[in-house]
């Protein structure tokens, strides 16, 4: 078993990055294989590296990544048929794989798992965004059948268990979903304090429907040959909302420039995404309308602005969206949450002052008509 210091050396040596202490912990109890890991860090603090990091001490050994990836689409869903034998023949170190293709009865992953000398070679089987076991309805029937795997896999093959945020009841769940024992379960927990990332929130003061609030995001007058907008994502709780909003600023561009902001969401194809998440990346796009499935499996390092509209997720799934900004830490960003007016204490204030009126308007019209 390597010490910390040799993880952190080859770590460095092989993907030319510092591991942090949480890192090493990871890597090293998921290679010395008796203890299941729940790893809870912050979007973009570096949870992926643990993925990688045993690869480097097991020559023959792979890696099982199941994720609900925004881009393992449709398309892919016959892929794991066709590289069974590949993956069988080990070709293969990294196994990228949906939970609904874990979960096919019968299926080829199943198969695979049945095979004694494959089961040999794994080192551990890697769950990421495992708040959606609990928390995300999208993906959640997939996730809680994943509990199967402790009947099928022996002890000496660890879980991973991965997520930006996971509240105390939701880890509660997932371990008795996924039949995880408190004596053989580590948990490392590091900070989602994200310190280049300025937080606030914004009253929504027009109609939810006008996404007037959403027009500062597009200077007054904005021509064709001006700078380009900083790069940003807006967070919907629908996919009606998200084309509403992306048709609402479009009209606010110039004809030549309305392209540069879409919606983008599950039911587009896998190769209009990945072609969406490209222009992103290179600036092509300036910005996304999008559903909080967004940030599964991307990595756009340079999203200057955040945005979730409406106070209508769980806070783990704020804390996801706030976490795509700026994932470059050398840059600055700001993450918004536009709130409607009732949660504001101004407005809960003058509610009651106006409630207070008419019962007292009322008292007089009645006093004036008994007269």
């Amino acid at each position: 078993l390597p010490s910390l210091s040799n993880i952190r050396m080859y770590t460095q040596q092989f993907f030319g990055v510092w591991p942090c202490l949480w890192q090493l912990k990871v890597a090293k109890t998921i290679l010395k294989g008796d203890k299941d890991v729940i790893c809870i860090a912050g979007t973009g603090m570096g949870k992926t590296l643990t993925f990688w990091m045993p690869l480097l001490f097991r020559e023959n050994g792979m890696q099982i990544v199941v994720t609900p990836l925004n881009l393992l689409g449709k398309e892919n869903t016959q892929l794991l048929q066709t590289q069974v034998q590949a993956i069988s023949a080990f070709d293969y170190r990294v196994i990228v794989i949906s939970p609904e293709q874990v979960m096919k009865p019968d299926g080829g992953f199943e198969k695979l798992l049945k095979n004694s000398l494959f089961v040999t070679w794994i080192i551990s089987i890697v769950i990421d965004e495992a708040h959606c076991l609990t928390d995300w309805g999208e993906f959640q029937l997939e996730y809680k059948e994943l509990g199967w795997l402790c009947y099928v896999l022996p002890h000496s093959v660890p879980l991973l268990v991965t997520s930006a945020m996971i509240m105390k009841k939701t880890l509660h769940d997932l371990t008795q979903l996924l039949h995880m024992s408190p004596s053989r379960t580590v948990v490392v927990c590091w900070s989602s304090d994200r310190p280049n990332i300025k937080i606030g929130v914004q009253k929504i003061k027009y109609a939810l429907s006008s996404y007037t609030d959403l027009a500062f995001l597009i200077p007054a007058g904005f021509k064709v040959d001006d700078l380009p907008l900083p790069k940003f994502l807006i967070f919907f709780d629908n996919i009606p909302d998200s084309i509403s909003a992306a048709c609402a600023l479009c009209h606010c561009l110039p004809c030549e420039l309305t392209n540069k902001i879409k919606w983008f969401n599950s039911e587009m194809s896998t190769s209009f995404k990945e072609a969406e998440l490209e222009k992103l990346t290179s600036g092509e796009t300036w910005g996304l309308c999008t559903m909080t499935s967004f940030g599964m499996g991307m990595d756009v390092l340079d999203i200057s602005l955040v945005i979730q509209w409406r106070v209508t997720c769980k806070l783990a799934a704020l804390w996801q969206c706030f976490g795509q900004a700026v994932r470059d830490k050398q840059l600055t960003g700001t993450a918004l949450l536009f709130a409607e007016k009732e949660y504001f204490d101004d407005e809960r204030v003058a509610k009651v002052a106006r409630k207070a009126k008419q019962t007292t308007t009322c008292k007089w019209t009645a006093k004036e008509a008994e007269l």
